[in-house]
C-alpha cells in the first residue's frame, strides 16, 4: 500500500509539547506521528464541536523562530512548532471538514476556521477529553 503523506502544522505551548511526547512514548510506541493520524481520525469521527455544548475552537499563537530575522511583537516565547505529517487524505478530509464548518458555522465562528486552528483544536481535544492531563511529571500508562 502506497500512502501519501502531506506536512500540516500548528503551534502548541512548550508544556503541551511535551505531554504530547509522553503520549506517544507510553500509548504509540515513541511514534508521535502514529498519535496525531489517531487524534485527528478521532477528531473528525467524534466531531467534539457538534457536542452539546461544543467543545470551543482554540487559536493557536505564533510561535517564535530561532535564526537571525528579528523577532515579531506577536510571537509567543512560550510556544513551539508542531509539525505533523500525515497521510494526505487525512489532510483532506480535514479541509472538507473545515470548509464545512465555515459554510455551517460561519456565524458562531470568531473568524473563518483555518488548518492550523483545527489542528489546534484537536490537540486541546485529545489532552482534555481523551487524555486529560493532570500537572506536571510523568503520566500514568
Amino acid at each position: 500500500m502506497n500512502t501519501e503523506f502531506a506536512p500540516a502544522q500548528t503551534s502548541v505551548p512548550n508544556w503541551l509539547m511535551t505531554y504530547c511526547r509522553q503520549l506517544a512514548d507510553v500509548h504509540y510506541q515513541r511514534k508521535l506521528n502514529k498519535m496525531y493520524v489517531h487524534m485527528l481520525e478521532s477528531f473528525l469521527a467524534y466531531e467534539p464541536w457538534k457536542a452539546n455544548p461544543p467543545f470551543e475552537w482554540r487559536v493557536a499563537r505564533i510561535h517564535r523562530t530561532t535564526g537571525g530575522a528579528a523577532v515579531r511583537r506577536d510571537t509567543d516565547a512560550g510556544w513551539v512548532p508542531m509539525n505533523m505529517v500525515l497521510p494526505t487524505a487525512l489532510v483532506d478530509r480535514s479541509k472538507l471538514a473545515i470548509d464545512l464548518i465555515n459554510a455551517n458555522y460561519a456565524s458562531a465562528l470568531p473568524r473563518s476556521l483555518s488548518l492550523r486552528t483545527f489542528l489546534y483544536t484537536a490537540v486541546c481535544w485529545w489532552c482534555i477529553a481523551v487524555y486529560p492531563y493532570e500537572g506536571p511529571g510523568l503520566i500514568n500508562s
